[in-house]
C-alpha cells in the first residue's frame, strides 16, 4: 500500500510480480477530502489478494 506521492514514487522498487501494489492518496485530511483516499478499498482489496493467494486475512 503506497500511499501519497512520496511512497507512490518508490512503486519502482517492488516486484509486481510478487507483491500487490496498491496505490492511493495520503490519508491525512489534506488530501483524504481531495477524494484521494475514500473509497480506495485498499484494506478489502488486500484481503482479496490474501484469500486468492490462500493466505490469512487481516482483520483491519
Amino acid at each position: 500500500m503506497l500511499w501519497g506521492n512520496y511512497a507512490k514514487s518508490k512503486v519502482k522498487l517492488i516486484d509486481a510480480n510478487k507483491h500487490l501494489i496498491l496505490k492511493s492518496g495520503h490519508p491525512s485530511p489534506l488530501s483524504a477530502n481531495k477524494g484521494l483516499w475514500f473509497g480506495n478499498k485498499h484494506f478489502s482489496g488486500a484481503n482479496n489478494y490474501f484469500k486468492k493467494n490462500n493466505m490469512p486475512e487481516v482483520l483491519w
